[in-house]
């Protein structure tokens, strides 16, 4: 809902925390789409070995009463029983999937509430955070800290500690049923609380985040950053493979520097004296709404 509402937003793509191309905001917004869909995968994958009848493995060896797996398992609802009663008594790797999807659910959460931090943070202050999820400081009347975020990606290392904490219950266990294994109720409810709590206050927070457009497209032309496309421009129209196009876009942008300017801003006799071959066309390129449309 987000990405459609900012269809035409133009962002700093980053890598190494350095803007470093030009790209529209819903593009970095679905990125985050995906990994949520991965996540729901996962928590399918979990469904799907959770639905197992245990019913018939009795302690561990079966049981001699003539009953029938296959009946029973329907009548509750499950879509299939347990092939072999000694796993059916000691699995718990429904479990473990669960706690593995709900922590990479919650460690993507983390990763977008660290963007909102950094986004929030002075200097860059490229959104706005509404009220209601954010505090001000206990001393400093004209702070505004990004609490919701903060919590959520604290939420994360509470995660990641109760599977590790699971998983260490079941390691070096021996077949069959072990009383260790009553220690599986406590992570399962806890992470769930915990995962549920990070979604609804993300969800809530995300939904009224403001966006400062017109600083966003200042930054997102920050440091060169149609550069790459000015190499893409010598390697589709001249024809040059990328290694010469990125050695002589290397050589313009410190030209550029040196003459306190962007690459849009050198003249096209400075660009001929690096590379000849550069004509009216290159500028087609070197804004940075140019630069997003250039791109598939």
């Amino acid at each position: 809902a987000l990405a459609r509402r900012e269809t035409q937003t133009v962002f700093p793509g980053m890598t190494h925390l350095q803007v470093a191309q030009p790209i529209l905001l819903p593009h970095l917004l679905l990125a985050y789409e995906q990994m949520l869909k991965r996540d729901l995968q996962l928590a399918n994958h979990a469904y799907v070995t959770t639905d197992v009848s245990p019913l018939g493995a009795g302690a561990l060896a079966g049981v001699p009463y003539p009953i029938d797996s296959d009946i029973s398992a329907k009548l509750l609802g499950f879509s299939e029983i347990s092939r072999n009663s000694i796993d059916a008594v000691s699995d718990r790797d429904f479990i473990t999937q669960f706690l593995f999807a709900a922590t990479m659910t919650s460690i993507h959460l983390s990763k977008l509430a660290e963007e909102i931090v950094v986004w929030n943070s002075q200097p860059y202050s490229l959104i706005s955070i509404h009220d209601s999820y954010a505090t001000g400081s206990s001393i400093m009347p004209q702070k505004k800290n990004p609490d919701v975020a903060e919590l959520t990606r604290a939420k994360t290392g509470t995660m990641i500690g109760i599977m590790s904490g699971f998983l260490s219950v079941l390691k070096g266990l021996p077949l069959a049923y072990n009383l260790d294994l009553q220690e599986d109720k406590e992570p399962v409810i806890d992470a769930a609380d915990s995962l549920c709590i990070s979604i609804f206050a993300m969800t809530a927070m995300i939904k009224d985040l403001k966006f400062d457009c017109a600083k966003l497209k200042e930054a997102a032309g920050v440091g060169h950053t149609t550069a790459t496309a000015l190499a893409d421009w010598l390697v589709r129209v001249l024809g040059l493979p990328f290694r010469q196009a990125h050695q002589i876009t290397g050589t313009l942008v410190k030209l550029a520097e040196g003459k306190e300017s962007s690459l849009g801003e050198l003249s096209l006799s400075e660009m001929q004296s690096v590379e000849p071959g550069i004509n009216e066309d290159v500028y087609r390129v070197l804004g940075v709404l140019e630069s997003v449309k250039s791109k598939t």
